[in-house]
């Protein structure tokens, strides 16, 4: 069984308004200890920090001079905390370190999962795993697809490996084999404050961009965003965000579907028994006839070619990117059941 560390980045968390507590959360959840390059900050963030015990906190200010030049702070900060990480457990066997910011967390209903990926990634000589992503935008309940969305990234590395963070924090290089794990991330970071959102998307940019381009691409990014192409999603959220969805005014427990029936030629029961996925009971079936005869909401997840064409937008079945896998069987029946919601209301 393989030894899990935490390890992260933080500056003005509640400035910003970034769900920086649910993350660390999920992490004393999830590893045994958790590594922190917390950056200079009087927004009372350390504060709040604090109160986290498996969070060892590496104190760091940053430095100004990388401001601009392509995110550099970020992956600086990020290798920080990864250093220290190595330097306190990189002589043990099968150590591997997680690596969530502070918009990411990791349902506790994909712990195990996690852990089986993890020691597959080790038995078959990976450094690196991959994960896939939800980008919830502007709604706990919606997920953005298009191009400018990573499907997936790198979150998981073997602490005695080569593998580091860089550019701007969002993947890491020096890996010599990846494992492709189908555990999600769940990607929180434009569902927040609205003015404070637009405050760290200011903030992000200014970070990133040079300061005689901000306007520029400030316009680049608001542009972008307006052009974000959504899907519904029916999901249970992680118990650590409670609190969170629910002082934003939207309802946390979402209620349970009695029967559904998915015409599907791939079938996995292990479905049912997640509960990220609210059905009672989930029957599958090789074609729509024998769908029709027993009650419930139906998902075809083998549309003909005219249902794809006239219903396009609904069966779609992997983000746009072309970098993108296709989703496996739960994301579909959740992005399906996401539609049959909106539609009664």
């Amino acid at each position: 069984m393989s030894k899990l560390y935490g390890f992260s980045f933080l500056k003005d968390g509640e400035r910003f308004d970034y769900p920086y507590k649910e993350m660390l959360t999920c992490m004393e959840n999830l590893v045994e200890k958790c590594y922190l390059a917390l950056g200079k900050n009087d927004d009372g963030t350390s504060e709040q920090v604090k109160k986290f015990k498996k969070v060892e906190v590496i104190p760091t200010v940053w430095d100004m001079s990388k401001i601009g030049d392509g995110g550099l702070i970020f992956s600086e900060q990020t290798n920080i905390a990864l250093n220290k990480l190595r330097e306190d457990h990189q002589n043990e066997p099968e150590a591997w370190g997680i690596y969530l910011q502070s918009d990411e967390i990791i349902h506790e209903e994909d712990f195990v999962q996690l852990k089986r990926d993890i020691d597959e990634a080790e038995k078959t000589g990976c450094d690196a795993i991959r994960f896939r992503y939800f980008h919830f935008w502007m709604s706990h309940y919606q997920i953005a697809i298009n191009k400018r969305w990573y499907p997936h990234e790198i979150r998981a590395v073997k602490i005695d490996s080569n593998v580091v963070s860089y550019g701007d924090a969002q993947g890491f290089s020096n890996f010599t084999k990846v494992f492709e794990s189908d555990v999600h991330i769940f990607h929180y970071g434009h569902v927040r404050d609205q003015k404070k959102k637009e405050e760290k998307q200011k903030d992000l940019l200014n970070k990133i961009r040079p300061s005689e381009k901000f306007n520029k691409y400030l316009n680049r990014e608001i542009r972008a965003f307006a052009k974000t192409k959504t899907l519904p999603i029916y999901i249970q959220h992680s118990l650590v965000m409670k609190n969170r969805i629910e002082t934003m005014g939207e309802s946390f427990f979402v209620k349970k579907i009695n029967a559904v029936n998915v015409i599907s030629d791939k079938v996995d029961e292990n479905i049912s028994r997640d509960k990220k996925v609210k059905i009672s009971l989930l029957r599958w079936f090789k074609t729509k006839e024998e769908a029709n005869k027993e009650k419930g909401l139906k998902i075809n997840l083998n549309p003909s070619f005219f249902q794809k064409l006239f219903n396009k937008k609904k069966y779609i079945s992997k983000m746009e990117s072309n970098l993108a896998r296709e989703w496996d069987l739960k994301t579909k029946i959740m992005v399906q059941l996401g539609y049959i919601e909106n539609d009664r209301g």
